[in-house]
């Protein structure tokens, strides 16, 4: 299963990315965070491996009454907060309205707000990045098929002028979609697959990839120089179902045929329901 996806940002010079890419945008309002029960706050530490270090990161989220995602506070291993995420949210139908993004610099704090905007349907058709003054950054325009997934995204910058398009190819029988990232003048950068669905296991998927909670086992990511990242996964459970501890390996098969795993990534949250 690959999931490696080329966002629109190596495109563009703005300072974040939201729905800045096709593959957000078809994601913009799941609930990834959680499955089962209704958190009140879930608190993650995040530790990545390399042969010269390991760092750790702290995010504290909060989520509403209706179980969305109202804050999240960005934290380094030192306790420092760096950034902080709040989103407005339109509880009824499930939508993200907004996202206000404040950063702690070395040289000051940055404030950056987006606006989605959707149509009758409740489909997600764009986005407008501004500061916190209003001046606009860029804005996202989005086509929508019948299902309501965005089969294209054109970034344009301030000035209104497009910088990069993104097309996606759906084929909802095997739940994968191809997202295609193109510069302003035509030119395909890449195509990646991903899933559509994550909370759906199609006929066509190996089943014995999953857990029993519908977790992936094992992935592979494509790198631009055509290698492949294999990766396997293992998770500890809380009592509601949900995971509060994933270890992620990278896994090389040696010339002698045996596997050799690698800690990669350890995740680690700790869970408050309502």
């Amino acid at each position: 299963m690959t999931k490696s996806i080329v966002l629109l940002l190596l495109l563009s010079v703005s300072t974040i990315c939201y729905s800045q890419s096709l593959y957000t945008a078809l994601h913009m309002n799941d609930s990834r965070e959680y499955k089962f029960g209704k958190p009140k706050q879930i608190i993650e530490e995040n530790t990545f491996y390399s042969p010269s270090h390991t760092e750790t990161a702290k995010n504290i989220k909060v989520f509403d009454v209706a179980g969305m995602l109202l804050t999240e506070e960005r934290y380094t291993q030192d306790g420092i907060l760096t950034a902080k995420l709040t989103y407005i949210n339109d509880t009824t139908r499930h939508l993200k309205r907004s996202r206000i993004f404040e950063r702690w610099l070395k040289y000051g704090r940055g404030k950056e707000i987006a606006s989605n905007q959707y149509d009758e349907h409740g489909f997600l058709t764009g986005t407008i990045d501004s500061t916190a003054n209003g001046k606009i950054i860029d804005v996202v325009k989005i086509v929508n098929n019948s299902k309501g997934d965005p089969t294209e995204l054109v970034l344009f910058d301030a000035n209104n002028n497009p910088t990069g398009k993104e097309t996606a190819e759906y084929n909802y029988d095997k739940n994968t979609v191809v997202i295609s990232v193109f510069k302003n003048d035509g030119t395909k950068v890449t195509s990646d697959t991903s899933k559509i669905r994550f909370d759906v296991i199609t006929s066509s998927e190996d089943k014995s990839n999953y857990n029993q909670y519908n977790d992936v086992l094992s992935s592979s990511t494509k790198n631009l120089n055509g290698s492949v990242n294999l990766y396997e996964f293992e998770y500890r459970y809380d009592k509601t179902g949900n995971w509060i501890e994933q270890k992620i390996y990278k896994t090389t098969l040696k010339p002698n045929g045996k596997k050799e795993r690698q800690l990669d990534r350890l995740f680690k949250r700790e869970i408050t329901y309502r």
